[in-house]
């Protein structure tokens, strides 16, 4: 049950949310639209006002490890928050008697935001979450800091908790209350009905208050609110939508009515009352599907279509470019636009009202309806799945070719609207398609951003965990479509992702990583797992994992594996602390002993000779330079790396012949050469390994002499 209980600083002030779209609830909300996004990370992004996921991920990453939660993200959480007085006294008793309660409810309901509420009340120095790996054991006797509450998450869909979990709650109340901390259980409660006989008194089922009292909540705090929330509270739709709504629900209509009042006071037109604006939330609320639908059965041409689909993609652009981009979407979708002769088929203008976008005094080409853009890629992707590939590709192309102002939201927005149908169609096709056209270019980041998204996602990470496995076992391709393969370029985006993911899910991303590398003949991916690898090595509480990990492919009969972990202890090999001197000779450095670094250096020695091994060899031999002391040391692991190992005393040519390069490329020899220190330690190494061969004049000569 990892958490990060080191004294790591909170995240930055880009990563607690917005105050204006903070969320109440404890659950990351599956929308009644299929839109599944963490209210307390939303930021106000113009225009598209989406979540840049590489931020969302930093913070859920950060949450997930143990990092204490920043007061202001808890204040702003909890301020549309509607305690229940009576629940909350009760909880707090439980907490002060026993230092353990279990808050069980079904999603959505609160269980996560009562939890922070509650232990606010209580006088604790950090508020952290601590989380396990799936099938992991829990054991909150390994949370040791002080002075601490902690929210232990258990709410995914698929959580089964053992026989036992319950007593052990109990019994770990002493060793709690030594610590000055308290543990609040969040999670489902069909997972703990199956325990609750074992500790009855701890658990309490959260009912959630009305749905229009959250909503109420919702648009009045945190200030500034809706101005008049009357009109809004007393329409019949309104009403109807809020009778059986979860917080959850309510707190996504809530932002759906703050961003259409905005874009109400926004838009070029006259401002429309609040009863037509209802009519814009209830079908934002469903996905602007049916608008969607009864607008493309209108207009079957390619260059509407396009032109709608263009406007939204680049939502905010100009209006020249939105024409430009429709016509080379056009092409990308194989139905290349004829061009008009004069003044023939429609312009600018009219496209743009057709579309039902708004082209404002400054030029630029809007949808002032929430959600709209989104959802209208959403509907492309529902209802033409054979262009989703070339729709990625053209969004590549075009994040490319336009200037950053417009390429970077563009690329923003495709990430997050890729991410958001990814969890919640449960399909893996678009995330796919979008991964293998973005990565190995300048997009690459936001290809490992919706890899890192999609398997942080608290409902349905689970799901994408698992294709990454299956992904990581498939075939190398270079083809970005061919199924039961993965592109190249995907499987390096995978291990970059995957490095991301290692400080929250450890064993996942090892396993992971150990298939990438036993199912690639492709140096690339062998290259990337190796450098997320070294990435992972600065987790301090990854190391014996890893070193566990490299070991077995130190020792593997696969050259994937040991390609792999060669390039990974090579770049370890080269780090160095203070003074320059490499972490594996430093005392007080790495706690790697000298046999597992021996081992690392015999697996690269296996291996080709190239810039990573050159390099590394050189810091030592720097290092063994600039302190005489160290030389013994740097000698004899190299004068050892040439034999097969410590029990196998065969001596490998080969080894002798790529250390004898190396030396020689960290000081070239020539004929004239006057000698230095440089010349004279290399020479001495060269000796030594050479000296070491059972079969060398010196070696047989040093036999006579000794016997």
């Amino acid at each position: 049950m990892p958490a990060d209980t080191g004294n790591e600083s909170p995240p930055d002030s880009a990563d607690p949310p917005a105050p204006a779209d903070a969320a109440p609830d404890d659950d990351i909300p599956t929308a009644p639209d299929g839109q599944a996004t963490d209210p307390s990370v939303q930021q106000n992004v113009r225009w598209n006002r989406g979540t840049v996921i590489g931020v969302q991920n930093v913070h859920d990453i950060r949450r997930l490890r143990g990092t204490p939660l920043p007061d202001e993200w808890i204040a702003s959480r909890l301020a549309p928050y509607l305690p229940d007085a009576d629940l909350t006294t009760a909880i707090t008793r439980t907490l002060e008697n026993h230092r353990v309660a279990v808050i069980h409810a079904p999603v959505g309901t609160g269980r996560y935001t009562t939890a922070l509420h509650v232990l606010t009340h209580h006088p604790v120095k950090a508020i952290r979450q601590v989380r396990r790996e799936p099938g992991e054991a829990v054991d909150l006797e390994g949370l040791t800091d002080e002075d601490t509450g902690w929210i232990l998450d258990l709410r995914d869909e698929e959580e089964t908790l053992r026989t036992g979990f319950g007593l052990h709650l109990i019994e770990a109340e002493e060793h709690l209350r030594s610590q000055r901390s308290f543990v609040v259980v969040v999670t489902h409660t069909s997972a703990w009905s199956r325990l609750s006989g074992e500790a009855t008194d701890l658990a309490y089922l959260l009912t959630p208050p009305q749905g229009l009292e959250v909503l109420r909540a919702h648009l009045t705090r945190p200030q500034p609110g809706i101005e008049k929330t009357d009109p809004w509270l007393a329409d019949t739709r309104i009403k109807q939508a809020m009778a059986k709504a979860t917080p959850a629900h309510a707190a996504h209509w809530a932002r759906i009515i703050r961003t259409a009042v905005v874009f109400n006071s926004e838009s070029t037109e006259e401002p429309k009352p609040v009863a037509e604006l209802v009519d814009t939330v209830v079908q934002s609320a469903q996905n602007w599907r049916r608008t969607l639908r009864q607008w493309h059965i209108k207009n079957t041409d390619s260059a509407h279509r396009n032109y709608l689909l263009a406007a939204a993609a680049l939502d905010g652009a100009p209006a020249e470019t939105v024409y430009d981009a429709h016509n080379s979407l056009g092409t990308a979708l194989d139905d290349t636009p004829r061009p008009p002769r004069g003044q023939q088929g429609p312009g600018i203008i009219e496209l743009t009202h057709n579309t039902g976008a708004e082209l404002g005094a400054d030029d630029r080409i809007r949808f002032l309806q929430p959600g709209y853009a989104e959802a209208v890629v959403d509907y492309f992707w529902v209802d033409r799945p054979h262009h989703a590939a070339a729709f990625t590709k053209w969004t590549a192309e075009q994040a490319t070719s336009l200037p950053p102002d417009l390429g970077s939201p563009l690329a923003d927005r495709v990430t997050q609207w890729a991410t958001r149908y990814t969890l919640s169609k449960q399909s893996f096709t678009i995330l796919r398609a979008v991964t293998a056209h973005w990565a190995g270019s300048h997009l690459d980041g936001h290809a490992q951003d919706l890899l890192v998204a999609a398997a942080v996602d608290p409902t349905a990470g689970k799901r994408a965990r698992e294709q990454y496995l299956a992904w990581a076992k498939y075939p190398d391709t270079e083809d970005l479509t061919t199924p039961k393969h993965t592109p190249i370029v995907l499987k390096q985006a995978l291990a970059g992702a995957l490095a991301q993911l290692g400080p929250v899910y450890p064993q996942i991303v090892l396993k992971r990583l150990s298939e990438l590398a036993a199912h690639t003949d492709e140096d690339s991916v062998t290259a990337a797992v190796g450098d997320a690898l070294t990435t992972l090595w600065d987790q301090q509480n990854l190391r014996g994992k890893i070193r566990t990990t490299l070991t077995s492919w130190f020792r593997s009969s696969q050259s994937h594996y040991t390609d792999a972990a060669s390039r990974a202890f090579l770049h370890l090999a080269d780090r160095t602390g203070i003074d320059d001197i490499p972490l594996f000779l430093a005392p007080d450095g790495e706690p790697a002993t000298e046999d597992w670094t021996l081992e690392g250096w015999r697996c690269a020695l296996d291996g080709k000779r190239d810039p990573l091994l050159q390099r590394a060899f050189n810091t030592w031999l720097d290092a063994a330079l600039s302190y005489p002391d160290l030389q013994p040391a740097v000698l004899n692991t190299f004068t050892e790396a040439v034999f097969r190992s410590d029990t196998d005393r065969t001596y490998l040519a080969s080894r002798y012949l790529v250390l004898n390069h190396a030396a020689n490329g960290w000081e070239p020899a020539h004929a004239g050469q006057q000698p230095t220190q440089r010349t004279r330690l290399r020479d001495e190494l060269v000796i030594a390994i050479r000296e070491a061969d059972p079969t060398s004049s010196a070696h047989s000569h040093r036999a006579a002499i000794t016997t």
